[in-house]
């Protein structure tokens, strides 16, 4: 059975209705029409201005520089670390705790701060063994060892030539610790041990 004239045109004009209603809604979200075959930009999408004729292409976003955050590791992630590497680590107390100034404690130790003590090693070949991080007992401030930014070292022939012998030598400390380094690695020789800072 064919269809009558009037059914026809009653099915042509709900579509042009649909039709004008989907445009309605894609003008309402911000879509811009280009040429046939060019791209269609995101709703909200920032676009580039274009000749007539010429399809728009879509402003390329603003990167944002990535911070790069410093990392502190707890003691048994970081004894760990000491470890592999080859490092000892020595306690007078034969402890870790961070609250007990006889102890050895790398809790909240930054990661670069122990990658420096773990590149001394490999650079100088030497014995390496840590006796101070974290623990309570040490000079409070930003760069300190609470903060995780030093950590002591105890001294020895290889370790001391090595350090005297390739650091440049920066005048004495306040307490008249011998310094030796950059204000980023810097070397304090102490009667009993090298105060390492790094930054």
């Amino acid at each position: 059975m064919g269809t009558r004239p009037c059914e026809r045109r009653a099915v042509r004009l709900a579509a042009g209705a649909l039709f004008a209603v989907q445009t309605t809604f894609i003008a309402a979200a911000g879509v811009t029409a280009v040429p046939a075959g060019g791209p269609v930009p995101a709703p909200g999408a920032p676009v580039s201005a274009a000749a007539p004729g010429v399809p728009m292409r879509l402003a390329a976003p603003a990167s944002r520089p990535r911070r790069v955050r410093p990392v502190w590791l707890g003691h048994t992630q970081a004894a760990r670390r000491v470890q592999r590497a080859g490092l000892g680590l020595y306690s007078s107390g034969g402890c870790t705790d961070r609250r007990m100034r006889h102890c050895t404690s790398l809790e909240a130790i930054r990661t670069r701060t122990l990658r420096g003590a773990i590149r001394l090693k490999r650079r100088s070949g030497c014995p390496v063994t840590l006796t101070g991080g974290t623990e309570v007992g040490h000079v409070v401030g930003r760069y300190s060892h609470g903060n995780g930014y030093k950590l002591d070292v105890a001294p020895n022939a290889c370790v001391d030539r090595h350090i005297t012998r390739t650091q440049p030598f920066r005048g004495l400390r306040s307490d008249g610790a011998l310094l030796y380094g950059s204000p980023e690695s810097l070397y304090a020789r102490t009667p009993s041990h090298w105060d390492i800072l790094f930054r």
